[in-house]
């Protein structure tokens, strides 16, 4: 969770609606992370990228591989994260939103919490930045040198994600939230496994064009505002 958010359950209503959110591109108009690889090792991200593509290389392995001994000091990395990082329009805006109406945020992301957290304390506002409850995501440690290990989410052994984010929402569901229901919001192949997850799914990009070729409901959006617009909550 990122650094200063706290939350309130005991001000929850009891039906209510919680909100998991994808970060890179969809929280962030980049998928920073990628940023970040591309601006150190160019041509290792693109044939990286190449092999995804042509199914050669699971998404798990893809990601083990773009980080291994990654050579950034962590206080870099981050560094490096605020220069790729401009938020979605009416991000702010949107999470404000459910600050007022007490709807928990969740960030489910197959990025690392060293770039994401930073990212979020900077650019969010205070207020937005308290409706966020919580953040699923892979980790990392440095050395002075280096990002040196990656620490990926415990997860589904079978799932082809790093993190199963609808599984893990149904979780947070079960445990903290039993009444609720839940709104995902992506925008790439990570964020499939919201679908049939959640209660109300809003896409964008790739994961939107995933649904039509499934035929399956989801509010369409390009800025957040176009989400407040359709009064999910």
């Amino acid at each position: 969770m990122p650094a200063g958010i706290s939350f309130d359950e005991t001000a929850l209503p009891k039906q209510m609606w919680v909100v998991a959110s994808d970060f890179d591109g969809t929280i962030t108009k980049l998928d920073v992370g990628n940023e970040i690889h591309k601006s150190v090792k160019a041509q290792e991200f693109v044939d990286l990228q190449a092999a995804y593509r042509r199914g050669e290389l699971p998404l798990k392995e893809l990601q083990l591989k773009m980080w291994q001994d990654f050579p950034l000091s962590q206080s870099e990395f981050q560094n490096r994260a605020l220069e790729f990082a401009e938020l979605r329009e009416g991000a702010n805006d949107f999470f404000e939103l459910c600050s007022d109406l007490s709807v928990p945020v969740y960030v489910a992301s197959c990025g690392i919490e060293q770039y994401i957290s930073p990212v979020l304390d900077s650019l969010l506002t205070p207020k937005a930045r308290k409706a966020i409850y919580g953040l699923e995501c892979n980790r990392a440690e440095f050395n002075e040198t280096m990002l040196n290990r990656f620490i990926p989410p415990q997860s589904d052994a079978a799932s082809p994600y790093p993190l199963d984010k609808g599984a893990w929402i149904q979780k947070i569901r079960r445990e903290k939230h039993k009444e609720a229901k839940i709104m995902g919001i992506g925008n790439g192949t990570s964020d499939r496994s919201f679908a049939g997850q959640v209660d109300l799914l809003a896409a964008t990009e790739a994961l939107a064009k995933w649904c039509d070729a499934q035929k399956l409901d989801y509010l369409a959006f390009e800025n957040f505002y176009e989400v407040i617009s359709k009064k999910p909550f």
